[in-house]
């Protein structure tokens, strides 16, 4: 008979794609029964639905970090979100959960330790989450994706960045085209990318030598006109992760916010990254990120209050001549195969 686990998780894509990547994973093999358990009307449903994944909703309520008078209210969701993963859990009969992070995440690892379910957890920032950190005390391993000094080889491992197996799915040859003009790709992420794009704007003028891929997202269309008018800048309002991986592979250089999915995927693409971390990221976690990347890999930072279009005006032109040397995809699969052998 197989297990059923509940995958749970989300608000923001670097909580939902590694969900959706453990669910492609495991799914291949077809050894488990797979659901996902989140908000209702949000981003991991629209996700879910897309990708023919059972979803059920679940009643959860935002711990912040900062004084906030819903933090007097909001968690009390908490407690009704825990009936409702009992229910769930004895309804599906899981066996195991894992979480990813995000306050949606704590109701069902609530209800599965009190129930004897197995709770694992994985970690993609450098300054884990509120929720995984009380999902940590008893979740029965925590995977993580930077080193730490929790780590212990037990019950805290270090696994690396989840990844999608899809943005490598097109990606037949590994040898690539050197770029007669730098090839920048823009990456706001799914939250905060506004003010990339602004201050990007103002420096276009004069970078009309460089060849431009900017990935709006559909609450950025604003700037779909402004960018227009440039011909050496194209815009996209989505890509899929196959048309990413195609895109990645003829990069050379990523203006990119500090989310560590988005960090790894480029430095296994071989490009190097001018990362602007969002300033108001919980836990100051996107700063973290591109310390770790700097120091590790010489990646750029910049500050997104300090004259913003000049430093990338002024880095991009440095950069002028850099074109990427290939891809580093040793070890892209390590991730998911590490979490299935510790979960199996």
């Amino acid at each position: 008979m197989k297990k059923t686990i509940a995958l749970t998780g989300g608000s923001t894509g670097g909580h939902i794609f590694p969900l959706l990547s453990i669910y492609n994973h495991l799914n291949e093999e077809g050894k488990y029964n797979l659901i996902w358990i989140g908000n209702e009307m949000s981003l991991e449903e629209e996700i879910a639905e897309k990708n023919n994944i059972p979803f059920y909703g679940i009643s959860a309520g935002k711990i912040r970090r900062y004084f906030d008078l819903r933090n007097f209210y909001e968690p009390l969701k908490n407690l009704t979100g825990i009936f409702q993963g009992i229910y769930y859990i004895f309804k599906h009969n899981i066996k195991i959960v894992f979480s990813k992070g995000g306050y949606v995440s704590l109701p069902l690892c609530i209800a599965a330790k009190l129930l004897g379910k197995k709770v694992y957890i994985h970690e993609s920032d450098t300054v884990g989450g509120v929720a995984n950190k009380i999902i940590g005390f008893f979740a029965n391993k925590v995977f993580y994706t930077f080193p730490n000094k929790k780590i212990d080889g037990k019950k805290h491992i270090v696994v690396g960045q989840i990844l999608n197996p899809e943005l490598i799915e097109n990606i037949h040859n590994i040898n690539i085209t050197e770029n007669i003009k730098l090839n920048v790709l823009v990456i706001g992420g799914s939250q905060g990318s506004k003010n990339i794009f602004m201050n990007l704007l103002k420096a276009l003028p004069d970078l009309g030598d460089i060849k431009f891929h900017i990935i709006l997202g559909n609450k950025n269309l604003q700037f779909e006109n402004d960018f227009k008018a440039y011909s050496n800048v194209h815009t996209y309002r989505f890509l899929s992760q196959k048309q990413m991986g195609e895109k990645m592979k003829i990069t050379d250089i990523a203006l990119t916010r500090g989310g560590s999915t988005t960090l790894w995927e480029l430095y296994y693409f071989g490009i190097h990254s001018i990362i602007i971390p969002l300033s108001n990221s919980a836990g100051n976690h996107q700063k973290e990120n591109a310390k770790f990347f700097n120091k590790n890999f010489g990646s750029d930072i910049l500050d997104e209050n300090n004259n913003l279009s000049l430093e990338i005006f002024k880095l991009l032109n440095k950069y002028k001549h850099l074109r990427k040397a290939g891809l580093n995809l040793e070890g892209f699969y390590d991730a998911l195969k590490k979490i299935e052998k510790e979960i199996s």
